[in-house]
């Protein structure tokens, strides 16, 4: 496995790699129409807009095939330059539980620690308890602060320092 930072010609497969991850958490909890009307803007946001944002993009590459994807940038709530927000890390439910998770979010602390961030955020869906125990499992705690989402879901932000 390889953890690199996307180039123009990954950013088809990363959103792929996020919708499928992203239907798979939320099936059963959210309608499949919403799903697929979401996945319609992430595939533009990817391919066309991703370049607006002071973000960065990672892809973790199995054999020449993207199989996971993490985005980071500054917190959107802007807490600071010291502040990095995890805005997504996605595996390919395929390759779950094979460590590529970690790796990509190993990368993301690292380049923060390099870049001078020494806080990270992110927000989760309160209905994913996949990813709430993955992110707690590497040192994230909820810092008090929720928002709400469509209909009855809540995100809750996660908050870790990076040393």
């Amino acid at each position: 496995m390889e953890i690199r930072l996307a180039t123009p010609t990954d950013k088809a497969a990363a959103a792929e790699v996020h919708i499928v991850a992203r239907n798979t958490y939320y099936e059963g909890h959210v309608d499949v129409a919403a799903l697929d009307r979401r996945a319609a803007q992430l595939r533009a946001f990817y391919t066309e807009k991703l370049d607006r944002f002071d973000r960065r993009l990672w892809c973790a590459e199995i054999d020449g095939d993207v199989v996971g994807m993490a985005l980071t940038g500054p917190s959107m709530d802007n807490l600071g330059p010291w502040v990095g927000q995890l805005y997504q890390i996605h595996v390919r439910p395929d390759h779950w539980r094979e460590g590529i998770g970690t790796a990509l979010h190993r990368t993301c602390l690292d380049a923060w620690r390099e870049a001078g961030v020494t806080v990270g955020v992110l927000e989760v869906w309160s209905n994913n308890e996949r990813a709430q125990s993955f992110y707690e499992s590497h040192g994230w705690r909820p810092d008090g602060h929720s928002r709400p989402g469509k209909g009855e879901t809540t995100y809750r932000r996660l908050r870790r320092t990076i040393v």
